[in-house]
Formats: structure tokens, C-alpha cells, sequence
């Protein structure tokens, strides 16, 4: 397996989109671009995250968990 395939393996079982935080989202009425500032993103970069491309830094994960009340566990890793 080489280091390309590797990758490609752990970006596929590690990096899915996170329908959790879409759905608390879309609960609250919040933009993409109103959570996008909350945690210091552009809005593109956090779509790019909330659908799955990028992962979350610890710090987003923690800011994200306080706005909507729920631990991050029960958002990003929770399936």
C-alpha cells in the first residue's frame, strides 16, 4: 500500500460529513457564514469542514459545542 493509498483510506474512514452539525444548524436558523465567524473561518472553509473535507481543530470542535449546548463527542463522533 503506498503512502497515497494510505491516505486516501484514513480520509475516507475518518473525515464524513458532519449531518449532526448541519442539523443543529439548520435548528437554530444559523448561516453557514453566522458559524463560519463564530469560530474564525470563511465561509467556504467552514462549509468545506461541515461537509466533510477538512477536519475540525480542537478549539472549533470546543466553540461549536458551547453554542449548541451538546459536548462535542455528541457532535463530531457520535454516529
Amino acid at each position: 500500500m503506498t503512502a497515497t493509498d494510505k491516505k486516501k483510506m484514513l480520509k475516507e474512514k475518518y473525515l464524513k460529513p458532519k449531518t449532526k452539525l448541519r442539523k443543529l444548524r439548520l435548528s437554530e436558523e444559523f448561516t453557514t457564514e453566522y458559524v463560519a465567524n463564530l469560530i474564525g473561518l470563511q465561509r467556504r472553509q467552514y462549509e468545506q469542514k461541515e461537509q466533510g473535507k477538512y477536519p475540525f481543530n480542537d478549539y472549533e470542535m470546543e466553540i461549536l459545542a458551547k453554542t449548541f449546548d451538546v459536548s462535542v463527542e455528541d457532535i463530531f463522533f457520535n454516529y
